[in-house]
């Protein structure tokens, strides 16, 4: 099943060696089979790549097969290959993995058509597997492209390791070393980070990554955090793609796989390394492609970056667990947050906005039905409880503005996940002396008219 419907074998296209192929971009994959996956597709951004799904559905395995194909000179900071083994990504079992494995690796080089090249995994007779690509005649073999994988090693805690910080003379360049201030800063806002040392063990396979040094430090390399240690192995790897960038080069940079994006990193953090990545991936031509469970993350990918989405600059592509047949779990291309949130939650979102559903308090009835008929949204209404009355046992319809303004100004926490609608004729004098103005709001009238007025005013002008 062709999901890349405009492609071709190299050959077609007039090519014939992997390594002389010029690649603008990497279109996505088209899995044949992979253990469980049969017939399946992941389609790369033009700058960021989301996976995401529940544990058990192979995001890493994915990864690694998208990264692997490719053979570079690149190396970091440390003087390390860019590239990263396929043992170092996931290990295939001499018991389990015992049949061929194919894949087509899809390749934007410019012209009208795809590349479309065939990529096989199979176990040879010492119990380990190769990986062929194309076939076995001249000019097959891994396509010349920079790639790295970041996976899980960068966490080894820097405690377990024997690192510390070295004199290697593959240390900062030029203006990387303000880059290095300004991507900690852009993160993790502080004004401890000014100049850094690079932190390394011995071979530099558990650990490459920076620490603050110099007047303004009040830590040393001892003392990072995990999420620091994270991100300085993170920029390790962005060095290595802007030195090997030419901005006059008209072909791709290379690939940038990062495995549980999120991990140590707190909400925040995680968006602000998202969007920094982002913004990083346009300037230096590098497809980015992470693996999260982050709902937040998700959620900031449909809020803030549907124009991406729309373009095709980010995409993202979700391994459905719940709708899978023998574990043949569908690849979702970009699909409707509520499924990605179902998925994720094991729960409906409107379910869940119902759940915590926001109390909002307005004066009177006239009041409630007017704010619906603004909002409109059933699906924001149904997430909320209107009131208008702060004892309705006593009969009495509706609540004075005296009332709520005494609630928002002297029992504030009664109010934690509600607000207080004021009709627009209440005087800024009263609300002046409210604290906490997240509590309330007021109706929209130009001439600040009670809800009443204005309805005589709009007939008595008809």
């Amino acid at each position: 099943m062709a999901f890349f419907e405009n492609s071709s074998r190299k050959d077609e296209l007039g090519y014939e060696d992997n390594k002389e192929i010029p690649i603008k971009s990497i279109a996505g994959i088209e899995i044949k089979n992979f253990r469980s996956f049969k017939d399946r597709a992941v389609r790369l951004g033009s700058q960021v790549t989301v996976i995401s799904g529940r544990n058990g559905t192979m995001k890493t395995s994915i990864m690694g097969l998208i990264a692997h194909p490719f053979t570079s000179d690149a190396i970091d900071t440390f003087g390390k290959p860019l590239k990263t083994t396929l043992r170092n990504v996931f290990k295939l079992s001499p018991d389990f993995d015992k049949e061929t494995y194919e894949y087509n690796l899809v390749i934007d080089t410019g012209k009208d058509t795809l590349l479309s090249e065939p990529v096989q995994i199979y176990p040879d007779s010492t119990d380990r597997h190769r990986v062929v690509v194309s076939g076995a005649k001249d000019g097959d073999g891994n396509f010349t492209y920079n790639t790295s994988f970041l996976n899980l090693r960068r966490l080894f805690p820097l405690i377990d390791t024997r690192a510390e910080p070295t004199n290697s003379t593959m240390t900062l360049k030029n203006d990387e070393g303000s880059r290095l201030k300004d991507y900690y800063e852009t993160i993790f806002p502080s004004s401890a980070y000014d100049q850094f040392t690079p932190v390394s063990d011995a071979k530099g396979t558990l650990k490459t990554t920076f620490a603050p040094v110099g007047n303004q430090a009040s830590y040393d390399w001892h003392s990072i955090s995990s999420g620091e240690d994270n991100l300085g192995a993170i920029f390790n790897r962005l060095i290595g793609f802007q030195r090997a960038y030419d901005k006059k080069q008209k072909t791709g940079n290379g690939i940038l796989c990062i495995d549980e994006f999120e991990s140590s990193l707190h909400p925040v953090a995680q968006l602000r390394l998202f969007d920094y990545l982002y913004r990083w991936s346009g300037e230096h031509n590098v497809q980015v492609v992470i693996s999260t469970h982050s709902l937040h993350l998700i959620s900031h990918v449909y809020a803030k970056h549907a124009p991406n989405l729309t373009a095709g600059r980010v995409v993202l592509n979700f391994v459905s667990k719940s709708t899978a047949s023998n574990k043949n779990y569908p690849i979702l291309h970009n699909p409707p947050y509520e499924l990605a949130y179902k998925e994720l939650t094991l729960q409906n979102p409107i379910q869940a906005a119902e759940a915590r559903k926001v109390n909002v308090y307005c004066e009177d009835d006239l009041a409630i039905h007017f704010v619906k008929h603004v909002v409109k949204s059933r699906i924001v209404l149904s997430a909320i409880n209107f009131h208008s009355s702060l004892d309705p046992e006593s009969g009495k319809p509706g609540t004075g503005y005296s009332a709520l303004r005494s609630v928002c100004m002297q029992y504030p926490l009664l109010l934690e996940n509600s607000l207080v609608i004021f009709d627009a004729d209440v005087p800024a004098t009263v609300t002046d002396k409210i604290k906490k103005k997240n509590l309330f709001l007021k109706l929209p009238d130009a001439e600040n008219l009670a809800i009443e007025r204005r309805i005589i005013a709009f007939i008595a002008e008809l």
